[in-house]
């Protein structure tokens, strides 16, 4: 699967893009709709939604999720449907995505840090 490593209990969904030389770490949920680029580090029990209000009955819409080209997701983040994560943008462990993450941007808990 061109160099993707993928490690134990790590649900993905059956539509899926993941590129290659990508790493996820165990625990890690992606669903449908989310696509990851080439060389993207996934950590440990990250979580990505696709879908912006979830309930139990009735429809849904599942909203895609991007991860571009050398960014980094660190341990126990969450992904909010609908936003980009940026090339070689960094993610810290912990955080809350709820905007798109520009290139090279760096995210921090939940805001994004200026960087200069």
């Amino acid at each position: 699967m061109n160099g993707v490593r993928i490690h134990n209990y790590t649900f993905i969904g059956d539509k899926v893009n993941i590129g290659k030389g990508s790493k996820i770490q165990a625990f890690a949920f992606i669903p449908n709709g989310v696509h990851i680029a080439d060389n993207v580090f996934i950590g440990p029990h990250v979580c990505f939604c696709n879908d912006k209000y979830p309930r139990a009955v009735g429809e849904w819409k599942q909203v895609d999720t991007f991860v571009k080209e050398g960014a980094s997701i660190g341990a126990n983040s969450t992904i909010l449907p609908g936003v980009t994560i940026g090339r070689n943008a960094m993610v810290g462990a912990g955080s809350i995505v709820t905007k798109d993450v520009p290139n090279g941007g760096l995210w921090i808990l939940s805001h994004l840090v200026n960087q200069q």
